[in-house]
């Protein structure tokens, strides 16, 4: 923990900032689960990048800060930010029911299809029962729709805009209205609404760019304690490509798409992205659990109150790396960390530290610990897809029990390659009523963005959603 006065650093003082970073990335190694990172930082018109460690184990090649990587679920800010150039438009109304433009779109769940929103697919509140679903049959032009054309066999786990729950479906639905309404296919889509106009010049949805620049491979624990073995699975399949399974971008373009934001949408190149009231908008909070491991959602953006602000945030997972974004507007702010490795949570480390300088506060845990005990009408199975797990009351606190059940082969195969485990095991104390920390967690963790998710949450039903359990911002519902 840093002392009072390393906390009151100037905000302006990049020179110390960049040098603490420096020290960080110093110390990672495979033994601390980091084949590589890197991370930019822009504050107002300063801006620095630093890289560490190989972005590719089996070629030996260092990562620098020219390095490309897979951006993961970070692109779900960029996929609403272009369906919002639509709405600016005047093609696409966020209020109107999703099918307006995707007549094609349809669930299990009849009633629920007619009555998700725009809105709804780009802030996790439609409520759509398929989180895992990744069909890799088709590849190109009619990948994305593919996707859809299988959703028609999943319902929703609650009335959509009762609930936030996850939702790689609702961006890939986002990104078939950006088809549908530019007649091209997403990768070139995202390229020309989006990409073109930030001046995002390195960044692509093309999977077999990567072969033309240097890019990064994730990478896994391997078998020998204390190493690392690079990643069989390059990146998820096409047809998630909105939702994040392809794209891949640098430091720069992260820069220049977050300089874009906070500017009212307007980017470094000088030309208009955005209107000033929709990148408002995707500020602006639209749907609250009120928990402290699921923040309010903007559009796109989780909202993140860390260290006396408020980080607009998203992260993102790809084949044996996380990435971590996000812009801190009260400090013209711009952060993104890439980690190659199964630390995600030194993504936590790189931004907390950035934002503790800028706010001269330390970031403490995002709750209030209260006396507490585990409720044992908890006790039961939930469900949702993909996912069972069994919950029971144990001296006075909860053991849950993850199992993932097979759905099919296809499906198994990527998520084995991913590195999904099949089953876990994890004990949960008792924190703050109806909320749980895993046992022998460091509060302070739950300070960052991804420790925050670590969090489990007991809710009540409400009209139109039942009782379940919320962590790392999915909700399974309780069925006995």
């Amino acid at each position: 923990m840093r002392t009072s006065a390393e906390l009151q650093a100037q905000p302006g003082d990049l020179v110390s900032l960049r040098a603490r970073i420096a020290g960080i990335l110093e110390a990672q190694s495979t033994a601390t689960g980091v084949a590589g990172a890197v991370i930019g930082v822009a504050v107002g018109a300063e801006q620095f990048a630093l890289a560490h460690g190989l972005a590719n184990l089996n070629t030996g090649q260092e990562f620098t800060t020219d390095t490309g990587w897979l951006l993961g679920s970070v692109t779900k800010v960029l996929t609403a930010t272009a369906l919002l150039r639509l709405v600016d438009a005047g093609a696409v109304d966020l209020d109107a029911p999703a099918r307006r433009y995707l007549p094609d779109f349809a669930l299990a769940d009849t009633d629920a299809a007619e009555t998700i929103t725009v809105r709804m697919l780009i802030n996790h509140t439609n409520g759509i029962d398929a989180d895992d679903l990744m069909p890799c049959a088709v590849r190109g032009r009619d990948a994305t729709r593919s996707y859809v054309a299988r959703l028609r066999d999943f319902g929703c786990l609650f009335e959509p805009g009762t609930g936030l729950h996850y939702s790689n479906p609702g961006f890939v639905l986002a990104a078939r209205i950006i088809e549908e309404q530019t007649g091209l296919p997403y990768e070139e889509a995202i390229r020309t609404e989006l990409f073109d106009p930030c001046g995002m010049g390195d960044a692509t949805a093309v999977q077999t760019e990567a072969f033309l620049r240097r890019t990064a491979i994730g990478a896994r624990a391997s078998d020998e304690p204390g190493t690392l073995r690079a990643t069989s699975l390059f990146s998820l399949p096409e047809s998630a490509a909105g939702a994040g399974a392809t794209p891949i971008v640098t430091v720069a373009d992260m820069m220049a798409f977050g300089r874009m934001h906070l500017a009212g949408g307007l980017a470094p190149t000088g030309r208009r992205v955005l209107s000033q009231e929709l990148a408002a908008a995707m500020l602006t909070p639209t749907f609250d659990l009120g928990l402290p491991s699921a923040p309010p959602i903007g559009l796109g953006w989780w909202l993140d109150p860390i260290a006396g602000t408020t980080a607009a945030w998203h992260g993102g997972g790809s084949p044996g790396g996380a990435s971590s974004f996000c812009i801190l507007p009260e400090h013209d702010a711009v952060i993104v960390t890439f980690v190659s490795g199964p630390n995600a949570l030194l993504n936590d480390t790189l931004h907390t530290t950035v934002i503790e300088h800028l706010t001269g506060q330390q970031a403490s845990a995002s709750f209030a610990e209260a006396p507490a005990h585990a409720d044992s009408t908890m006790t039961g199975e939930y469900a949702a897809f993909h996912v069972d797990k069994s919950v029971s009351v144990r001296d006075g606190n909860l053991l849950v029990r993850t199992s993932v059940p097979f759905y099919d082969e296809e499906l198994e195969r990527i998520l084995d390659a991913y590195g999904m485990p099949r089953s876990s095991s994890v004990t949960y104390v008792p924190v703050a009523p109806g909320l749980f920390a895993p046992e022998g967690a460091d509060a302070r963790t739950t300070a960052g963005f991804y420790g925050r998710l670590s969090l489990l949450a007991d809710l009540p039903s409400v009209p139109g959603r039942p009782r379940g359990i919320h962590s790392g911002l999915r909700f399974v519902p309780k069925i006995s």
